[in-house]
C-alpha cells in the first residue's frame, strides 16, 4: 500500500531583504501574501520520491545539493529521488544570482531558507499515511499566451503594448494542459495536490510587496475549497516565453488582484475537472532516475566584448535611469562570461525524470520555452509526461534554436541567458533518453 506525506512550511522573508525578478534590486516594504515551501512524499516502501515546490524566482544548485544531503540524512530518500523546483514568483526574495557576480543573497536569510526546504521535507516523510494517489489533466486555455510577437519592423518583442496594431504575428505556442496528482486518505478525505501549468508568475502589481503571486493564490483557493489542512504543489511548466497578458484582450488586465484570483480559479476548476476525470489507487510503482549533462555557453563575439569592455570604460552611467542601468548591467555580464567560458566553456545541469505508475515527471533547470516541453510531451514513451522548469538549479533561459534569430529579451547574452542555442535541443533529447530507460 502506498503511503504519502505533505507539509508545508512558511519561508516568508523579513522587511528589507533584497528581492528578485526585476531589473533594479527592490527590497521588500511589505507582505501581500506569504512565501512556503511544500513537499509531497510519496513511499512504496521500496523506492520513495519528495517533490519540493518552493515560492522564489530561481533556486541555485548549491541551494539543492545541501538540501538533498540534509534530507536523505533525515529520511531514507535517497538525494537523487528529491526534486526541488521554483515557482518562479517574481516576487520573492534573492536567493540566486541572477544578473552579475556582486548580486548574492543574504547569507542569513538564504540559511533559513534550506532550512525551511529541508524542514518541509522531513515534516512530510514525518505524516506519511495509508493514500489513494490519482494522476489526472485538464485543459485551461484561457489563462496564459505566448509573449513574444514579430513586429512588421521584423524584430521580435516582448510584451507590446495591448492591441498594437504594428504586431504581425505571435511567435510560438503555448501549453493549455494541467497535470495533476491527486492525494487522498483511505477514507477519500483530500490531502493535497500537486499541479503543473505553464505561465510565468509575474501577475502581482505591487512591485515591492512579498508575494507568491498566482502559485499562492492558487494554495489559498484550494485551501478555501476544501478546508485549511490541504497542501498544494505548484510544478511550473515550460513558460519561458509565456506570461498571462492576452495583448488582443484590450478589456483584460495585465496585472493585479483580479487577475490573480482569475488564474487561481482559473487553474483550480481545471484541477477539479482532472479529479474528476481519474482514478484512485493505491498501487503505483515509483522510480527516479538523472543524469548531469554538460551544456556548451554561447559564443561571444568579439565586437560584442568590446563594446561591452568600452561602455564599462567610457560610457556614462546613470545608476537612476533604468535604461542606463540595464545596459551597464548587460555590458558587465558580457564581460563576466567571457571570463567565465574562458575558464569552463561548459556548464553542468541535472535533467531528472521521475516515474509515478504510467505518468513521468521531468524537472528541467532552466527557464524553458514551451515549445521544448511540448517535444518532450509528444515524444514520451509515458502515458503522460509533466514538464517542470527551474528545477534542480538554474541555467537561465532556454530558448529555441529559431528564437536566436529574431531576437527579443529571452535570448539577449547576459547571465540570464548564456547557452549555446542547441542547448534546449540537448536537454530536451536527455530528458527522452532519460524516460526511454524507464518505460521502454
Amino acid at each position: 500500500m502506498l503511503q504519502a506525506g505533505l507539509s508545508e512550511v512558511d519561508v516568508t522573508p523579513p522587511p528589507g531583504i533584497a528581492m528578485s525578478g526585476h531589473w533594479n534590486i527592490r527590497y521588500a516594504k511589505s507582505v501581500r501574501d506569504p512565501l512556503f515551501a511544500h513537499a509531497l512524499v510519496l513511499d512504496d516502501g521500496e523506492a520513495p520520491i519528495c517533490l519540493i515546490t518552493v515560492d522564489v524566482l530561481s533556486v541555485q544548485r548549491g541551494t539543492v545539493l545541501r538540501c538533498r544531503e540534509a534530507i536523505e540524512k533525515a529520511t531514507r530518500i535517497p538525494a537523487e529521488r528529491i526534486a526541488i523546483s521554483a515557482t518562479h514568483t517574481h516576487y520573492g526574495p534573492l536567493v540566486a544570482r541572477i544578473w552579475t557576480r556582486d548580486v548574492q543573497p543574504d547569507p542569513d536569510y538564504l540559511a533559513a531558507f534550506e532550512a525551511g526546504i529541508v524542514r518541509a521535507a522531513t515534516s512530510a516523510w514525518e505524516a506519511r499515511q495509508p493514500a489513494q494517489i490519482a494522476i489526472g489533466w485538464a485543459f485551461e486555455g484561457r489563462l496564459s499566451f505566448n509573449r513574444r510577437f514579430m513586429m512588421r519592423s521584423g524584430e521580435v518583442v516582448m510584451h507590446p503594448p495591448v492591441g498594437s496594431t504594428d504586431i504581425l504575428y505571435q511567435e510560438g505556442r503555448t501549453d493549455p494542459e494541467v497535470g495533476v496528482i491527486s492525494v487522498r486518505d483511505l477514507a477519500d478525505n483530500p490531502l493535497g495536490w500537486w499541479v503543473n501549468f505553464a505561465c510565468h508568475a509575474t501577475v502581482s502589481d505591487q512591485g515591492d510587496a512579498i508575494s507568491a503571486d498566482y502559485p499562492g493564490a492558487l494554495s489559498a483557493e484550494m485551501k478555501r475549497r476544501h478546508g485549511e489542512d490541504v497542501v498544494t504543489l505548484f510544478g511550473n511548466g515550460c513558460c519561458g516565453n509565456l506570461c498571462q497578458i492576452d495583448v488582443f484582450d484590450p478589456d483584460r488586465p495585465r496585472k493585479g488582484d483580479p487577475l490573480l484570483q482569475a488564474l487561481a480559479e482559473g487553474i483550480a476548476d481545471a484541477v477539479e475537472r482532472a479529479e474528476e476525470q481519474a482514478e484512485f489507487t493505491g498501487d503505483l510503482a515509483l522510480d527516479a532516475r538523472s543524469v548531469e549533462t554538460q551544456l556548451p555557453l554561447r559564443h561571444i563575439d568579439p565586437e560584442v566584448e568590446q563594446a561591452a569592455r568600452a561602455l564599462l570604460e567610457d560610457g556614462e552611467y546613470d545608476d537612476n535611469d533604468a535604461s542606463s542601468h540595464r545596459e551597464y548591467t548587460y555590458a558587465r555580464m558580457v564581460v563576466e562570461l567571457v571570463e567565465e567560458k574562458r575558464e569552463r566553456p561548459l556548464t553542468p545541469a541535472e535533467i531528472q525524470a521521475l516515474r509515478i505508475g504510467d505518468v513521468a515527471l521531468v524537472m528541467l533547470p532552466g527557464e524553458v520555452f514551451v515549445e521544448h516541453g511540448l517535444t518532450i510531451k509528444l515524444q514520451s514513451p509515458a502515458k503522460r509526461t509533466f514538464v517542470v522548469e527551474l528545477a534542480n538549479g538554474i541555467v537561465g533561459y532556454i530558448p529555441t534554436r529559431e528564437a536566436f534569430g529574431g531576437g527579443g529579451y529571452e535570448q539577449r547574452l547576459g547571465n540570464n541567458s548564456k547557452l549555446s542555442p542547441v542547448a534546449g535541443e540537448m536537454m530536451t533529447e536527455t530528458a527522452l533518453a532519460l524516460l526511454d530507460s524507464m518505460f521502454r
